[in-house]
């Protein structure tokens, strides 16, 4: 059983858990409870739990705070979050700091379940992987193959020689391949068929004569006696093992080592190799991993310039329906993150803060969103899950696709109709026709000369008098004129003054006290 700790300020939600979930039925026990932050804390260094239930706001120590304090302690730990609408805020970071999952409240014990379902087979998926490597450790081979990886043996060579000669491998060249499993979107059954997968590999290379297999840092891996040079024979080995794992729902990352000479240098083989899929990340590569790839994706990638307020083209490219704009714009982040030498933890949790901060802001602003948030604060989740960078692309892109839907999407011919919307809705921000040529994919000028064909103004001049417009009612609302000023896109309140008197004919001063005489008092 998995232990549990439920942790909220409000006995009846501590209390109602424990009651209404099923725990036993899926594996879990409840093994205490916590009413804040803090004490959480200490009940968590007591019973350990593998799972913490948090609520996100709570007296002194929050969710927040308490996900990164558990976090400092066990990165493996499992957590889920509970909140309510208002919450998403706060629902948001949690995302960014790997929360397992976000509840809304009152909880709903079907999904509920179905997470802790999850979170039950991920631990069970960990603990086989770690009982597998204790086996291997036990077997001879593996010892001797491990020696060899990672240079820990002391063997003269040639007793080296004589060791890989009984075990078959005293070939004139050898070659190291790494295999990391992981799940096939769509299937299901991927923790049944990991064993299977591994075995049909195992084999596959053992029966026919082409390697030794052996395990080692939780990898499985082959010592081939048949080297694998060229794109054309990578191409083919990557095909036959895609044949062998077909039916399993597992698939293969494979990353190849260079050819070495002798028993010595497997060694660096195997640590090429590993290198690789610690950058698998970032390579971008169809088949198998080679040094060909990691070289391509070191060069040419030095100054590329941090793309500028893409939090406000993508809010802007979503708000008026232009779906081209979204992937150039992803893409110039990713190449970014990727030449300034971000992690792929560092990528991952920009993303996942990039979609939450720009659903928060749409969501403001589009009361359609509302009713979907729980579904998108999921799929923002699903970030840290991509397994490589191209692979975020396409989740950021069709998640990003997915909440343009239930916007008014412009059609084709109604670029100018769907720019004076925007311009109504957003003329409190510092709005830029050339920002908003990019989105539209214009030419600045060519924008600006259609703008005043269909309106009679120029950009700047319709923007002003709309501010101006809103500025008007906000005053009549008693409003002080600073404020007035912030509130409809002027940083600058002088800058405000002399346009209102430019348009209107008198200082907003003056006008609020025409619109209010009752209204008194110092601006």
């Amino acid at each position: 059983m998995m232990k549990v700790l439920i942790v909220d300020d409000e006995p009846k939600v501590r209390e109602g858990l424990k009651a209404i979930i099923p725990w036993e039925d899926c594996g879990f026990t409840v093994a205490g409870t916590a009413s804040n932050g803090l004490e959480a804390v200490e009940q968590y260094e007591k019973i350990k739990p593998e799972l913490v239930v948090a609520d996100i706001r709570m007296p002194g120590m929050d969710g927040i705070q308490l996900i990164q304090t558990l976090r400092e302690r066990d990165d493996r730990l499992r957590i889920l979050i509970l909140s309510g609408y208002a919450d998403f805020d706060y629902a948001k970071k949690a995302i960014a700091h790997r929360a397992d999952g976000y509840l809304l409240k009152p909880v709903d014990e079907e999904e509920m379940v179905s997470y802790l379902e999850k979170i039950r087979m991920d631990h069970k998926q960990a603990e086989e992987k770690r009982q597998w490597s204790d086996v291997s450790e036990k077997w001879s081979r593996d010892i001797f193959v491990q020696s060899l990886l990672t240079h820990t043996g002391d063997e003269e060579e040639t007793a080296l020689e004589a060791k890989a000669e009984s075990l078959g491998l005293n070939g004139k060249a050898y070659q190291v391949m790494l295999i990391d499993f992981h799940q096939r979107t769509g299937s299901s059954s991927y923790l049944g068929m990991l064993e299977e997968a591994e075995k049909r590999i195992n084999d596959y290379f053992e029966a026919s004569g082409r390697g030794l297999a052996f395990s080692v840092h939780f990898q499985t891996g082959i010592l081939l006696k048949s080297t694998v040079l060229g794109e054309q024979m990578r191409r083919q080995l990557y095909g036959e093992i895609s044949a062998v794992l077909e039916g399993t729902g597992v698939q293969a990352t494979i990353a190849l080592g260079p050819l070495v000479r002798t028993i010595h240098e497997i060694s660096n083989s195997y640590e090429a190799a590993r290198e690789l899929l610690d950058h698998e990340f970032f390579i971008d590569s169809a088949g198998i991993l080679c040094m060909e790839d990691a070289e391509a994706m070191l060069s040419g990638e030095m100054g590329v310039p941090e793309p500028e307020d893409l939090e406000g083209r993508l809010f802007y490219a979503m708000d008026i329906g232009s779906r081209e704009a979204l992937e150039p714009l992803i893409h110039s982040a990713g190449d970014w993150l990727k030449a300034s030498g971000a992690s792929e933890e560092a990528v991952k949790r920009y993303f996942a803060e990039l979609l939450s901060s720009l659903l928060a802001r749409l969501s403001a602003s589009h009361s359609a969103l509302g009713s979907c948030l729980k579904d998108y604060t999921d799929r923002i989740a699903l970030v840290y899950q991509q397994r490589n960078l191209q692979e975020l692309y396409r989740h950021v892109i069709e998640l990003l696709n997915l909440v343009m839907e239930p916007l008014a999407s412009r059609s084709q011919g109604q670029d100018i109709k769907a720019l004076l919307d925007f311009i109504h809705r957003n003329f409190g921000d510092n709005l830029k026709l050339e920002t908003l040529a990019g989105v539209f994919n214009y030419n600045t000028a060519y924008l600006g000369k259609m703008f005043k064909n269909a309106t009679g103004e120029y950009f700047n001049t319709y923007l002003d008098k709309v501010r101006i417009e809103h500025a008007k009612q906000y005053l009549q609302q008693g409003m002080k004129v600073y404020q007035v000023a912030e509130k409809v896109g002027y940083t600058n309140v002088d800058y405000f003054h002399s346009k209102f008197r430019k348009y209107v004919g008198m200082s907003p001063s003056a006008y609020r006290k025409n619109g209010e005489p009752e209204e008194g008092g110092r601006v």
